[in-house]
């Protein structure tokens, strides 16, 4: 995921630098789009998951390897690193693709930097989380919607922008054109169109961390049943035992 991420900036770079009709304008204007930013910040944390996994390669305790790669914090950052993902997902092959022309479309998922960002690694990080090294955590009410935040801060932030026209239209033709994405341009289309597409992706993002969530529980008793205390406590205590039964049959030969 990572390498992929950071091979499709570079090529965005690049095309920004040799396309002056590039949707991103600047090498700045990458940051106005979700896709990059909930991108970004997956990288980010799947580097923290890759380090702390790293180093439990190096522990030889199972318990040990357990507590290190799958604490409380990083469990957190995996459910936001899916849900990120997710919704990039859905967003465009729900939404956005539907409502494109061939052009657009193309430029979705038809060439490797788009398709690595909407599609690869979504697939990539959700099928992570969901079926490999996760253990499930316990999470409270509020902490089970937490995948949501990032795109609530993103649309947040982004809607004080159009309002106060830093950004003022989708169409780069017409004013400036550093809206990125059309369900955010208020100044050309009915308000409560924006407000309903807005709304929807919102309920869905903060949804889909607690079905994730919800998922990721149901999914570990089948493929990495958790331990309990008790099982925990009774498993160290016939290995005392054995090793009880052993250690005086070595001192009676």
């Amino acid at each position: 995921m990572i390498i992929l991420f950071i091979s499709s900036i570079i090529n965005e770079i690049v095309d920004i630098h040799y396309n002056p009709d590039s949707v991103y304008q600047t090498v700045w204007g990458l940051f106005r789009y979700f896709t990059i930013d909930g991108n970004l910040l997956s990288c980010i944390f799947n580097i923290i998951i890759s380090f702390k996994q790293y180093q439990a390669l190096k522990l030889t305790s199972e318990e040990a390897i357990r507590e290190k790669t799958v604490t409380h914090f990083l469990y957190v950052i995996s459910l936001i690193s899916a849900c990120n993902e997710i919704i990039i997902f859905i967003v465009v092959m729900l939404i956005f693709i539907p409502m494109s022309n061939t052009e657009w479309i193309i430029g979705l998922i038809g060439t490797y930097k788009a398709s690595s960002v909407h599609i690869t690694i979504p697939v990539l990080l959700n099928f992570r989380f969901l079926f490999l090294d996760r253990r499930y955590r316990e999470l409270k009410i509020l902490e089970r919607f937490i995948g949501g935040i990032p795109m609530l801060i993103y649309g947040v932030i982004m809607f004080k922008f159009v309002g106060t026209k830093v950004f003022k239209s989708f169409d780069k033709n017409e004013g400036d054109g550093k809206i990125p994405y059309p369900f955010f341009d208020i100044h050309h289309q009915e308000w409560y169109f924006c407000f309903f597409i807005a709304v929807f992706i919102f309920i869905f993002g903060f949804g889909i961390s607690f079905l994730f969530n919800f998922l990721n529980k149901k999914l570990e008793k089948c493929i990495l049943p958790v331990n309990s205390e008790e099982e925990i406590e009774e498993r160290d205590e016939r290995d005392e035992q054995k090793l009880f039964i052993e250690s005086g049959k070595i001192e009676q030969n």
